[in-house]
Order: structure tokens, then sequence, then C-alpha cells
């Protein structure tokens, strides 16, 4: 057989190409920053050729990494599709889903126990990520996404819109809540990642001149417990409160809402249609959804 480069190497390069980013492939190796740079280099020095050109903060392929890029992709598809088949083989019982930490912690946790009652004896992994996996080559059979719903080559399924709305504890301040959106400027607010104050703001016709005080964090989840926990007002998406809502841990402040461009789909590989237990988890979240439509 030819000699192969080393397939850790051949990996960084083929996600880094896909993204034109070295970090956006750190993020989906779970790798830093650095190592994928050591790879790619290890890659060229193997090869003898540049394979990309630094530009700006990304990276464009050289011809020669144009030549590899496809290959190596499709090299690595097929090896991760028939790892696949071998594991499910294997272990027909085993589901990996990924998903957004914030929906994995406020929507999808507080309902799985409804499918685990469905399918008692499954291997269930949740991968919780901002970073957008590649399916086959990380295994996972089902990802559940929040974007514009065009994710090429794969099935892609509609799941549910989705509004923003301003939510608290009923005793944040004792109980003495905001009574109008223009209250809001000497209330704590609690900013989590990706929430837009200026137009929930312009929705409820309040000026909005630059970002309100309050509390950032990074992930939006963080920002809704410490609301629950009467730290201060929260701008959320509803998918994220809908159970804090019900049962009184939080409350709409005011009828204002703003729709988000973005909605909720659920994503699986093609070859997915012929797993009955990626088919039952489908029809379970459909059911989810819709009981609460």
């Amino acid at each position: 057989m030819p000699s192969l480069p080393p397939l850790g190497a051949l990996r960084a390069f083929e996600a880094a190409a896909r993204h034109g980013s070295l970090t956006a492939a750190a993020d989906e190796l779970s790798v830093t920053h650095g190592a994928v740079s050591q790879q790619v280099k290890l890659l060229e020095e193997w090869l003898g050729v540049s394979l990309f050109e630094r530009k700006g903060r990304g990276v464009a392929l050289t011809r020669a990494g144009e030549a590899l890029a496809g290959t190596a992709h499709d090299a690595l598809m097929s090896i991760a599709e028939r790892v696949a088949q071998i594991r499910r083989r294997a272990n027909p019982r085993r589901l990996t889903v990924t998903t957004m930490p914030s929906f994995a912690a406020r929507w999808l946790t507080p309902r799985i126990g409804r499918f685990l009652e469905r399918e008692p004896n499954i291997e269930l992994n949740i991968r919780s990520t901002e970073a957008v996996l590649d399916l086959a080559i990380e295994g996972v059979d089902v990802a559940i996404r929040f974007g514009a719903g065009h994710y090429p080559g794969f099935d892609c399924e509609f799941l549910m819109a989705d509004e923003l709305l301003v939510v608290a504890s009923p005793g944040y301040q004792g109980g003495k809540l905001p009574r109008r959106p223009q209250d809001l400027k000497d209330a704590q607010l609690l900013h989590g990642a990706g929430d837009d104050w200026g137009s929930w703001f312009a929705a409820a016709g309040v000026a909005y001149a630059a970002p309100p005080k309050g509390v950032s964090y990074t992930d939006s989840s963080h920002a809704l417990q410490a609301a629950v926990e009467g730290a201060g007002v929260a701008l959320t998406r509803r998918s994220l409160v809908k159970t804090d809502l019900a049962n009184g841990r939080l409350v709409q402040l005011f009828d204002v809402v703003c729709p988000v461009a973005f909605s909720y789909w659920l994503v699986t590989q093609p070859s997915a249609r012929e797993i009955p237990l990626v088919q039952r988890f489908r029809d379970w979240i459909v059911d989810e959804v819709a009981r609460e439509a």
C-alpha cells in the first residue's frame, strides 16, 4: 500500500479547509488553534507543499490544497459512514444527538424523560456544543440546529419557530416587577449569547441608544438560571423558558414579543432514514413540539 499521511493531520486539514478557518476547525475538533496549526504544518511538511495561504484572520487554500481538500473530505466521510454503520450493527440501541447548550439545558433535558420512557433500554448521548459538528465524522445521528434551514447534503425538517420575550422571577426586587418597558433602564439586565435587546426595545417603542447595563453570559442558559434565582431580567427565546413559565419559576413581564429570524431544524444524514431508533426519536420530538403548539 502507498504511504499515507498521518490521519490526525489529514483530519485537521480537512476541517480547516471546509471552514476556511483554523479557529473554526479547532472548535469542531475540540482542540486548540495551535494544535490544528501544528497538524496542518505537519501535513505540509509531509507533502512538501503549502496547503494554505494566510489571509487576514482566515486561510485560503493553495492550488495544492484545493486538489487535496475534496479528496480528503470524501475519504474521511467514507470512513466515518462505514464506522457509523459498524457501530450501529454492534449497538443498534445507541443514539447520539447534538444541539446547542442552551437548548439542551432548557428545552431538551426537561422533556427527554418522556422519550426514555418509550425507549428504556437505549444508550443516549447528548452532545451540547455551539460548534456545528460534522455528523458523519463525529458519529452523530441527529442534530437539532437553530438557523435558516439551509444544510446542503443533509435531510432537514422544520421543528418550530421562536420569538423573544422578557422574563424575570416573580420574586425579583421583592416582587416589585417593572411595569413598563421604560422601567428596564433601572433594572439589572441579564445578557445571554445572541440576545437582541435593540430589536426588542424597538418593538416596544423605547429609544435604544446604547447596550443597557447588566451582566453578560456566554451561555444563555446561565443567564436564565440567574433570572430564576432573582438576579435580574432576561431577554430570551420562548422555547428556552416554556417549562419555567409553566411552573411559575419565571413570568413574562410585558406583552411585547419580537420575532426571531432563525428557527429550529432537525438535521440528519440521508442514511438515517434507515435507522429505526433515529426515526422514533424524530417522531417523539415532533410530537413534543406539537403538544406545546
